[in-house]
């Protein structure tokens, strides 16, 4: 959590530039840890941002948080991520991120293999 606001601090820092002055900007956190901001800047960049706390099993509590940014490339493009941060790690999502090829078939027939015939130990002798 402190994490992402330290990076999204940085964003706006970075930005503050005349020609990045927001245009519009809002944030609200309220006293349980649910909060929300969302900015959007003169040269068409915005983010948006919602947290809340949550138990993540009855010894630790964590944030979950969901939210959403973009902003123009050199090419004109406007490139959009959204994403998830939780007990599951970072999870971005957008049509210019590249993704992983499909696993091959040999190790989808490995893993079924793995599955219907489980490792077991051999009993010992006494």
């Amino acid at each position: 959590m402190k994490f992402l606001l330290l990076i999204a601090l940085l964003v706006v820092a970075a930005s503050a530039t005349d020609n990045n002055d927001p245009i519009s900007q809002e944030s609200n956190v309220e006293f349980n840890g649910k909060y929300h901001y969302h900015y959007e800047l003169k040269d068409g960049s915005k983010a948006t941002q919602d947290g809340v706390l949550k138990s993540v099993n009855a010894e630790h509590n964590g944030e979950a948080v969901h939210g959403k940014y973009s902003f123009v490339g050199d090419d004109g493009q406007t490139y959009v991520v959204s994403y998830t941060a939780d007990e599951n790690g970072y999870r971005a999502v957008g049509d210019h991120l590249p993704t992983p090829p499909p696993t091959p078939e040999s190790v989808l027939k490995a893993l079924e293999y793995i599955r219907l015939h489980p490792y077991t130990t051999p009993e010992k002798k006494h």
